[in-house]
């Protein structure tokens, strides 16, 4: 292995297997590449693009120029097992691969949503874009961290990004939701960082390696004071995911933000942010028998008042807010149980998250764009208007409550699965009946589509764009595909889904 300047190789070359593919060695694509810095530079260059050129079309190609460079950079240099380039403060390994690969197709897809929307005003939307880009990198860094200083850097390179995003409508809710999200998001940096002054106090580290091995063994007062200082940086990784008691800001924020926008926040965040969970929870694994009971406790009232408080929404957007704290609820059952099992579970529902949900906003934005509405009426009798798109939005929907033969019933699957195996037998019932109740309000939408007249009979106008047909195409085979043939995306993720430290 030749290491140096944030970069660590291999010289096995890949050969293609699965979703993303595995080396004919047996191991997987992928590495500390310089994707993070063709991102950056190529996000810092759209930004430049788009003040400067007329239209967002330089800016666009732009963009898909530099996603490109980045996932052939990615590609291209095959990780080794670990290693810790950047002065220790980044750990290449392939679970931080797996997230990186995350964070590329959840920015092409949104990519894709962003360029067909009509929200977005075309002077703004090369900032948009570069904002994107930027947004990506720190996705990727979050997984990467093993050290609490590049954590909170990551995460802060996130929020930023957020909050401008947020507020790119010309309109005072868009302005009132970034708002919002920037009071909240400044409670929460400062939640965390507090708690990570106390454990550098504590411990007189914050790499992650130093951190494990600075906490085995404690006892008395030092482990209660190390148990508040994981207390708080929890606070601060649960508002990032949208974990009750943290998630007041979701539906607002969801809901004020353009879809693409909101689209992004859906998963992107969330993703980085149990990322970073995981790595975090393994650094102080020796407190991880006081932080169960905790952490279960959470994941149960999380998926609960998710799924509850979505069954009385009228706006499309709030109620995919409401469900996507329900659908964090289920990820965290991997993360709650804590075992090889649950991670693998974790990754598996991430995958399956990502296009199912994804696959759903762009059905939202091409609704919005047909109808100017984003209330639930606005899906009223849609299969005679746009049967093509109420057929995805129906396979999206039903792969989000968990039904066969679709992916979401994979992902869900193996999540229970996992709390079984872990001997979890309440968490496991609990995700079982909040997917019943999921189940009636993601089917209402489909009644709506389906069963109820149509406000008007001419067919949605304008249609899908090519933009949104590629998202909502590639979305629903994923959907499909990975739910009927799993096996070779359960292959790759067995590889992948190890959480170490160096």
């Amino acid at each position: 292995m030749k290491q140096g300047r944030g970069s660590c190789r291999a010289a096995t070359p890949p050969a293609v297997l699965g979703l993303v593919g595995l080396r004919a060695g047996g191991g997987v694509p992928g590495s500390a590449s310089p994707a993070e810095a063709i991102l950056s530079l190529g996000g810092l260059l759209v930004l430049l693009i788009g003040a400067w050129a007329r239209g967002h079309r330089p800016a666009l190609t732009a963009s898909w120029l530099t996603l490109a460079a980045g996932a052939a950079a990615l590609w291209s240099a095959p990780v080794p097992p670990a290693s810790s380039p950047f002065f220790g403060l980044i750990l290449c390994d392939p679970f931080s691969l797996a997230f990186r690969w995350l964070a590329l197709g959840t920015l092409a897809i949104v990519l894709l949503l962003a360029s067909a929307s009509r929200e977005l005003a075309a002077a703004v939307r090369g900032e948009c874009y570069g904002l994107l880009l930027l947004l990506g990198v720190g996705l990727m860094l979050m997984a990467e961290a093993n050290h609490l200083l590049m954590a909170y850097l990551a995460m802060e390179l996130v929020s930023l990004s957020s909050y401008v995003l947020v507020g790119f409508l010309r309109e005072r809710r868009s302005a009132e939701a970034a708002l919002k999200y920037l009071l909240f998001g400044a409670l929460s940096s400062g939640i965390m960082l507090f708690g990570m002054s106390l454990l550098f106090g504590l411990t007189g580290s914050l790499a992650f390696p130093d951190l494990q091995a600075a906490v085995a063994g404690t006892g008395g007062p030092m482990a209660r004071a190390l148990l508040v200082a994981a207390a708080l940086m929890l606070a601060g990784l649960a508002f990032k995911i949208s974990m009750v008691p943290f998630h007041m800001w979701t539906p607002d924020v969801y809901e004020g933000a353009p879809a693409a926008v909101t689209a992004l926040l859906s998963v992107g965040p969330k993703a980085a942010g149990l990322a970073l969970l995981l790595r975090l929870l393994e650094a102080l694994a020796p407190l991880w028998a006081s932080l169960s009971p905790l952490l279960l406790a959470l994941t149960v009232v999380t998926m609960t008042l998710g799924n509850l408080v979505a069954l009385v929404q009228t706006n499309v957007k709030r109620l995919l807010a409401y469900s996507t704290i329900g659908q964090v609820g289920y990820l965290l059952i991997g993360l709650a149980v804590h075992t090889r099992v649950g991670h693998e579970a974790l990754l598996v529902y991430l995958v399956a998250y990502l296009f199912m949900n994804l696959g759903a906003f762009a059905c939202v934005v091409a609704v919005m764009n047909g109808t100017g509405s984003e209330a639930l009426e606005a899906f009223r009798g849609l299969a005679r208007r746009a049967p093509g798109l109420s057929l995805a939005f129906a396979v999206f929907l039903l792969s989000l409550a968990g039904i066969p033969p679709l992916l979401g019933f994979v992902g869900k699957f193996l999540l229970l699965g996992s709390a079984l195996d872990a001997g979890e037998v309440a968490l496991a019932v609990a995700a079982a009946v909040n997917s019943a109740i999921a189940l009636y309000y993601y089917t209402n939408i489909i009644r709506l589509m389906y069963f109820a007249p149509p406000a008007q009979a001419e067919p949605l106008s304008p249609s899908p764009s090519p933009a949104l047909r590629l998202a909502l195409g590639s979305c629903a085979a994923a959907t499909l595909a990975l739910g009927l043939w799993p096996g070779p995306l359960l292959e790759l993720i067995s590889r992948l889904a190890v959480v170490r430290l160096l």
